[in-house]
């Protein structure tokens, strides 16, 4: 059988089966009883080779090969960049409605009316002993959202600097999970306040435990609490430096308290 002919396609003339040229002959005489003499060579016909290939050709040129090959890798990437870019449940900012560490989390401080309590009324010493506060409005619209953090300093004050910058660089971690305040009212020569955050600055000392006094620097944190079943906002405030590890306990507690008695 040679090369040639291997390659070669005919129609038989009775059944129109499609056939390699060497295995006419054999077909007309096992299937049709016939000799392949008996038929004019015209009658055969000789499928056309361009055809042929075409029929034979199932696989892929190395250009469709390599034209997939791109697509994969340009899936992969777009895959890649999109799978990185959503939060992985470390406390860098993270989904605010629910940080990595919530699950495992557990609060250090409770509601009660002591220096390690969450505050529901006014604490004792304070300018409204045990009375209810009345909120400001921007910590309760706030609220409607996020536990809220403020920080009352003036730039150029060497005392109340370390406070400030300690919230600020806690904000750089929880910035997306509470409400950062920074209440800035500058010395002179040092800047200037917008009268928003003037305001603020002078309306924050309301929640000043020691009257009023405006001692800088000033912190406060808010959040939604528990109270024999009733939630309440639960807050407190300090007057001076509060230590690293204390302050970020507070605010986890904060988010902490305010995604498990938040409503959906």
């Amino acid at each position: 059988m040679s090369k040639e002919n291997e390659d070669i396609w005919v129609i038989c003339p009775e059944c129109k089966t499609k056939l390699k040229k060497d295995h006419i002959a054999t077909h007309m005489k096992h299937v049709h009883d016939k000799k392949i003499e008996d038929f004019d060579e015209s009658s055969i016909k000789v499928l056309p080779e361009k055809k042929l290939k075409q029929k034979k050709s199932t696989g892929l040129s190395i250009w469709n090969i390599a034209a997939i090959l791109l697509i994969l890798v340009a899936i992969g990437g777009v895959a890649f960049f999109i799978l990185s870019e959503l939060p992985d449940g470390s406390n860098d900012g993270g989904d605010s409605n629910n940080p990595g560490w919530i699950d495992d989390y557990t609060p250090l401080y409770s509601a009660g009316t002591g220096s390690d309590n969450f505050w529901i009324n006014f604490p004792v010493g304070s300018a409204f002993p045990d009375q209810s506060p009345q909120h400001l409005t921007w910590i309760t619209e706030d609220l409607k959202e996020k536990p809220v953090v403020f920080v009352c300093h003036r730039t150029g004050c060497g005392p109340c600097t370390p406070q400030a910058d300690r919230v600020k660089a806690l904000r750089e971690t929880y910035g997306e999970d509470a409400v950062f305040y920074d209440l800035d009212y500058p010395f002179e020569g040092y800047g200037t306040a917008t009268e928003d955050i003037l305001n603020k600055f002078y309306e924050a000392f309301y929640y000043d435990p020691n009257g009023g006094s405006q001692v800088i620097a000033f912190t406060g944190v808010f959040t939604l609490i528990n109270n024999g079943r009733e939630m309440k906002i639960g807050w407190h405030s300090w007057e001076g430096n509060v230590a690293d590890a204390d302050m970020e306990n507070w605010i986890k507690d904060a988010i902490y308290y305010y995604h498990i008695n938040s409503e959906d």
